[in-house]
């Protein structure tokens, strides 16, 4: 059997390697270099988290992520993941780290909640004023991105794939599936997996209401020398209680401090130059004055644009159109499932798992009877 994957990102990759090691023959299609740096999938590191308020199902997912992680490391014969653990802060009754207790509670997941002395104590970086207790769970930190993506080209060409760089695709006839790449050269397979991220739209037009392309923001900061050391020891702060949806990734494994602000984003064409703009990196910093200490003491190292794709409700979009299989797991959260999700779509290709099933798993609905996870862990 024959397939195509459209999209060498984490998720295109992970997939390419699960179909090859089941004995298909597998041609991988990327629109740029691979790996390509303007893709969403390339950074230096990436959270892993199993914090979803109200969403069960993500929860699930998220746990179950790090035995599909760990086969990864296992063929690869190395691991690229800091278990640093991971914080969310809860200011008032009900917000997004309160409401994160009720799936983990029902899941049977392991986490602790840090009084605010605890956390001015471990966290002297931190503005803890407000703060009601933190949220934290031992499992989950940092994922090594580049690296990553890196290992998973190299296990792909060990299983065979055939990997074609700088190879963009014109159109994807689902039906029949075929794609057409802009050089005119057109290709057939018995399946074809689509996992173009922002891209997506310029192949299925129809999509144009569901999915909507972003352009956010990261920037890399040197922190103050006197909180260097805390920083270092941080977990991945994944909710920091106000509206903005900042979140920050500690300088582990050799990587730097890297801060997001969720709110930070606009639509854009991803064909379109995203530059940073003057001046942006430091607006950016400054959202970050209700957050940390010493906020001018942070030192501006790099700002990045990034593009992704974006569902309104946040969930990821799982679906076979005829021959064709549109694996749209995005919305700014889904490279902590790219193992996961590259089992699954392999599984549904094989003919393992049922369409429907996929579609309604990768969309956050957990069946009923279905909590416990297989990557729960103390």
């Amino acid at each position: 059997m024959t397939s195509i994957v459209v999209g060498a990102g984490v998720m295109g990759l992970a997939t390419a390697w699960h179909l090859a090691g089941a004995g298909e023959a597998v041609t991988l299609l990327e629109r740029g270099p691979i790996p390509n740096p303007s893709a969403a999938s390339w950074d230096s590191h990436r959270l892993i988290r199993a914090l979803y308020p109200g969403r069960p199902g993500y929860t699930r997912m998220a746990l179950d992520a790090y035995a599909a992680w760990d086969e990864v490391w296992a063929a690869a014969g190395v691991r690229h993941y800091a278990n640093c653990g991971s914080i969310a802060f809860s200011r008032a009754e009900g917000d997004w780290a309160d409401g994160c207790r009720a799936p983990l509670d029902a899941l049977g997941a392991a986490y602790e909640l840090l009084p605010p002395e605890e956390l001015a104590r471990r966290f002297p970086f931190l503005i803890a004023d407000g703060i009601r207790w933190g949220l934290f769970m031992p499992e989950g930190g940092v994922l090594f991105a580049d690296r990553i993506v890196a290992t998973l080209i190299d296990l792909c060409r060990a299983a065979g794939v055939t990997l074609r760089p700088d190879a963009p695709v014109r159109a994807v006839d689902a039906e029949a599936g075929t794609v057409t790449l802009a050089s005119g050269e057109t290709l057939q397979a018995d399946s074809v997996v689509v996992t173009a991220g922002a891209w997506v739209g310029g192949l299925f037009p129809d999509l144009a209401g569901r999915l909507t392309p972003y352009r956010q923001l990261v920037v890399y900061l040197d922190p103050p020398a006197e909180h260097a050391a805390a920083w270092a020891a941080a977990p991945g702060i994944i909710d920091c209680g106000f509206p903005d949806d900042h979140w920050a990734i500690p300088p582990v494994g050799g990587t730097r401090l890297k801060i997001g602000v969720g709110a930070w984003k606009r639509q854009a064409d991803p064909e379109a130059d995203p530059a940073v703009a003057a001046g942006e990196a430091k607006a950016f910093r400054e959202r970050y004055r209700p957050v940390l200490r010493d906020l001018d003491e942070y030192r501006i190292l790099e700002a990045r644009p990034c593009r992704y794709i974006f569902t309104e409700d946040s969930r990821f979009v799982l679906e076979r159109r005829g021959r064709a299989w549109l694996v749209s797991p995005c919305s700014g959260h889904g490279f902590k499932f790219g193992a996961l999700i590259g089992r699954a779509v392999a599984d549904g290709v094989l003919g393992r798992r049922e369409a429907a099933e996929l579609t309604s798993w990768a969309a956050g609905h957990l069946p009923a009877g279905h909590l416990a996870a297989e990557g729960v862990r103390a």
